[in-house]
This record gives C-alpha cells, sequence and structure tokens, in this order.
C-alpha cells in the first residue's frame, strides 16, 4: 500500500492546528463538501494505521456537524 498522503506536501500543516482551527479552514475551502472531504481523509489516515489522525479527523467532522 503507497502512502501519498503521508508524503503531501500538506500533510504536516495539518498535524500543527488544533480541530477548530481545521474546521474553520476546511468550511472555507470546501463548503458544503467539507464533511465529506475530512471523513475521506479520516478513512486515509485509517488506512495508514494512524489513530491519532483519524481521531483528529473526526473530531473535525463532529465539529462540522454542530
Amino acid at each position: 500500500m503507497t502512502r501519498s498522503w503521508k508524503l503531501s506536501r500538506e500533510a504536516a500543516l495539518w498535524r500543527r492546528l488544533d480541530p477548530v482551527q481545521a474546521t474553520r479552514i476546511m468550511a472555507d475551502c470546501y463548503g458544503e463538501g467539507a464533511g465529506a472531504e475530512v471523513l475521506l481523509r479520516a478513512f486515509l489516515e485509517e488506512r495508514d494505521r494512524n489513530p491519532v489522525a483519524v481521531r483528529f479527523w473526526l473530531r473535525v467532522h463532529a465539529l462540522l456537524n454542530r
């Protein structure tokens, strides 16, 4: 399995944000599709066996749906 997500230019950026900041950025960038984008990122992190990142993206998803 490739780990392209880990090697992407922006992967390190998300590690420096808190879920509230990431929620705002995702909503601004993706609008109504932000929830789907966040779940995709959580799925990719799950495939890469990174539970900390999965929890981060699921927290962002929860904040988007408040």
